[in-house]
Order: C-alpha cells, then structure tokens, then sequence
C-alpha cells in the first residue's frame, strides 16, 4: 500500500472530531488517500478520469469504497460528502476552464459547512510577479504552484473560507470550510 499525503494522515483526526465522516477523494489516483480514510472508518468515495476509474476497478480496495466515480458522474452525484480531498490534483489541471469545473463539482458534492482539503506544490512568496517564472505560475497550459493567498483569493467567490494552512519544503496544505449562508462581498 502506498503512504497517504501528510496532510490527510495529520488532518484525518481533526476531521473525525468533527464528524466529517463521509469523503470524496477527487484525483484518487491511485487510492492511497481513500485506502488510508476508509481504513480509518470514512465513508469513502473515489473519483477521477475514466482512464484511471477502469485501473481503480481491480484496485484489491475498491471493494471497500462506497463508490468509484468517473468525474462526469460527479456533475449529478449530489453526494453531500463531509469533506472532499484534493491532493497534488489542482498543479495539474492546465485551464481556467477546467479549474473552475473542478470547483463548481467541489461544491456541488459538498453539504454546506463541508471541509476541503487541498494539498499542492507550492512555491516561496518572494518570487514575485515580475521574475522570470510569472508564466509557470499564471498562464493556462502549465503546471502550477500555489500560495494560500491564492487559493483564498480563487476560492472566495465559491463561499470558501480557509480554517488553516501550513507549508513543508515543497507543499502547501489548507482546509476551506463552506459557508453555510453567502458570503457578503
């Protein structure tokens, strides 16, 4: 079995204690996240590509899920999960487009006052606009890296509010609550 992220083995007790026992792994990838929560008692639901659903299929823990979904299932699923995990998936998603449907099935998956986790590759605040590396961190098409300001400043107009975050060597972690009411802008 593959080592889950560090911030779902260091949030998954914080996550318990407030009862966020149903998941939705979005980019299960190869269910190390999902393995680790439905081992730890979480309803667990696992999604991504259809390519990487037909691998996951005769994954041996697949049985122990609550689902496998393609990600064009989640447009309709309604799950209400608890909390819906998002490692190392959101460097890798290359448009506006295609960020912005991950969210919009964010959000319709999760119940108001639901939690987000997101873990990511980040990168040092002092690189700023105007070095060399802008175009990696903003255009379409290239991988990118975070800070939490900027997943604040993306995940606001979705009724988002971060509860926490913290930076490794090479990561950034953040968990969003949403809202229950809509935010006042």
């Amino acid at each position: 079995m593959s080592t889950p992220a560090t911030s779902v083995v260091r949030y998954s007790r914080f996550f318990s204690l407030r009862k966020a026992r149903t998941v939705l792994d979005y980019g299960a990838g190869t269910l190390r996240n999902a393995m680790y929560l439905a081992g730890q008692g979480f309803t667990v639901y696992a999604a991504d590509v259809p390519e990487q659903v037909k691998v996951l299929r005769s994954h041996p823990g697949a049985a122990t899920l609550a689902g496998l979904l393609e990600v064009g299932d989640l447009v309709g699923s309604r799950l209400g999960a608890d909390l819906v995990l998002c490692t190392y998936v959101f460097n890798i998603i290359l448009t506006r487009a295609q960020r912005k449907l991950y969210l919009d099935n964010i959000v319709a998956n999760l119940r108001p006052g639901g939690y987000l986790l997101i873990e990511v590759n980040s990168r040092r605040e002092e690189i700023g606009c105007g070095s060399a590396f802008q175009h990696y961190h903003c255009c379409d098409d290239k991988a990118r890296s975070y800070t939490h300001d900027e997943f604040d400043r993306l995940l606001l107009p979705y009724n988002f509010q971060r509860i926490c975050h913290y930076y490794s060597t090479h990561a950034l972690a953040a968990i969003y609550q949403l809202r229950s009411e809509k935010a006042v802008t």
